[in-house]
């Protein structure tokens, strides 16, 4: 069962298992330390100091019970909650990097890994885009040999299509990329997307703590 509890500054969306929400400040923290270790990095790319600024904290953060926040930290990124523990689960980041067309990325936090969760990751990712966000096309583009990002993506509703065959990820690599999109017309809930450049934060020491 699935349901919308969207306020006027955060998207969301319930399941039995799970909440994927606009990331406030713990969350969107969280979220960023579930994404530093380095099997995620091997995909990820983000700068040094970014990954830096969380080595100290990640295992707090990973273990934090995120309690309900009513002010985003960042309205592009989206936290995947686990509902009986209430841990970070994995991130959702919708952003526009080339030519204001939006993209999407995401991952699992390590313990989530490896059960097949990718799909319904993306599924509910796609679902803010579309319905959420009114984005009638969303993109995603994975290293080519990402083989679990690649069947995520195929199990969440997307499909390959033409992208850039070369990727620089934000550390610099550059790689080569597939890409898959999600088209879907439907009823728009909200609308209120903000396209920006970035797939990252600002690392685990910028961030300002909410009053």
């Amino acid at each position: 069962m699935m349901r919308v509890t969207c306020s006027k500054k955060l998207h969301v969306i319930e399941t039995d298992e799970v909440v994927i929400r606009t990331a406030g400040y713990w969350s969107l923290r969280a979220a960023e330390a579930a994404g530093i270790d380095e099997q995620a990095q091997r995909w990820l790319g983000w700068p040094s100091d970014v990954v830096r600024g969380y080595e100290s904290s990640r295992d707090e953060l990973l273990n934090r019970e995120l309690d309900d926040e009513s002010d985003p930290a960042d309205p592009n990124w989206f936290a995947l909650i686990n509902r009986r523990n209430r841990r970070i689960m994995g991130a959702v980041v919708i952003a526009s990097p080339r030519s204001n067309r939006p993209e999407i990325g995401g991952y699992l936090a390590p313990h989530y890994r490896g059960q097949g969760l990718g799909a319904q990751l993306f599924m509910l990712g796609s679902i803010l885009a579309h319905a959420h966000l009114g984005l009638p096309d969303i993109y995603a583009g994975t290293e080519v040999g990402n083989f679990a990002c690649r069947q995520s993506l195929l199990k969440a509703g997307f499909t390959p299509t033409d992208g850039p065959a070369k990727h620089t990820l934000p550390d610099g690599r550059v790689v080569s990329g597939e890409w898959f999109r999600s088209a879907v017309t439907c009823e728009v809930i909200c609308g209120s997307w903000r396209p920006r450049s970035r797939w990252w934060h600002l690392g685990g020491n910028s961030h300002r703590v909410p009053d």
